[in-house]
């Protein structure tokens, strides 16, 4: 046990981490390989000839189809453009969205994602694997990091942003229906180009909303450095270290911007990252414990106990 609590403790990267997390997943949550498969689930009637590729309209979707789908998993990425939602809800991992009207989301197959469709929703649905792109040359997590875990993966648009975008998204759409000897080509060309209009937006988006003030950046460091860490280190003084600030600056300036403490930030992700375990793992609290970082299963409880009012137990019980 202790070999293993030292394996966990010293895992540092990003991508040691996701992966770590994902192993820890229950078994039972529905993993779907294929695209068609996944219809088949949920009553829709459409196949796709393209084993790597489809985009449909939420209209299409019949009204005695699945209305509303548990947490699940899939082998293919999403893109969906929500522009009327109704009361329809999603939830991508620990981030849920009640407000979906014209919004973008982003999924990989890393994403836990569960949701409740209206009838009368109206937008788009992009699926498609990496290997649909494979003419791409350049690093496909980097370059579209709305796709990774640690985003906040809805993004929020300007009603004419909406409109704007679901020009491009009907031009995929009508492309797939349109026999063509270069169609596969035509659509990884309009597919990819896509991805960079979504791109373009969020970064423009991201620049509107968040101030490029020295107070704002640091912010966003920290927020960044923690989504990548929270493992590892667990207090503030670590992540000033690491940013080349005091701690009393970090936690002033994330008052100030967030008005909550560096602290309450670092326990709010933890406690994040826990309760997601607690509900889809099927690992005893002490495992658990370990691999959030904590070297003794007793802190783990206390800590856990402090922040919601319950043990870990109970809140796992409260889930089932």
């Amino acid at each position: 046990m202790r070999l293993r609590k030292r394996a966990i403790i010293e895992v540092q990267t990003l991508s040691d981490i996701l992966n770590y997390t994902l192993q820890t997943l229950k078994q039972n949550i529905k993993r779907f390989k294929e695209i068609n498969e996944f219809f088949e689930t949920t009553g829709f009637e459409k196949r796709t000839d393209i084993v790597d590729f489809f985009v449909f309209r939420f209209d299409e979707l019949p009204k005695d189809s699945a209305l509303k789908m548990p947490p699940y998993q899939k082998d293919f990425y999403q893109i969906s453009l929500i522009v009327n939602s109704g009361n329809a809800t999603a939830d991508i991992d620990e981030q849920s969205n009640k407000t979906l009207e014209n919004t973008l989301y982003f999924l990989s197959p890393d994403h836990i994602f569960s949701w409740q469709r209206n009838t009368q929703t109206t937008g788009y649905i992009v699926y498609f694997k990496t290997a649909f792109l494979n003419f791409f040359n350049g690093n496909f997590k980097n370059v579209f990091a709305f796709f990774d875990l640690s985003q906040l993966n809805f993004l929020k648009l300007e009603y004419e942003q909406s409109i704007e975008l679901a020009s491009d998204f009907e031009k995929l759409y009508k492309e797939y229906y349109t026999p063509n000897t270069y169609r596969i080509q035509i659509l990884q060309s309009f597919l990819l180009s896509l991805l960079f209009k979504c791109k373009s937006l969020q970064e423009a988006i991201g620049t509107r909303n968040n101030s490029v003030s020295k107070k704002h950046d640091l912010v966003f460091q920290f927020q960044n450095l923690v989504a990548n860490c929270y493992i590892k280190h667990k207090q503030v003084k670590e992540y000033a270290k690491e940013l080349n600030v005091s701690a009393n600056t970090l936690n002033q300036t994330v008052k100030e911007v967030l008005n909550k403490t560096a602290k309450e930030l670092i326990s709010e992700k933890i406690i994040q990252e826990s309760k997601k375990r607690l509900k889809y793992s099927t690992e005893d609290v002490s495992e658990i414990a370990f691999s959030i970082g904590f070297e003794e299963p007793t802190h783990f409880i206390r800590f856990f106990k402090k922040q919601t009012a319950a043990t870990p137990k109970e809140y796992r019980t409260s889930q089932m």
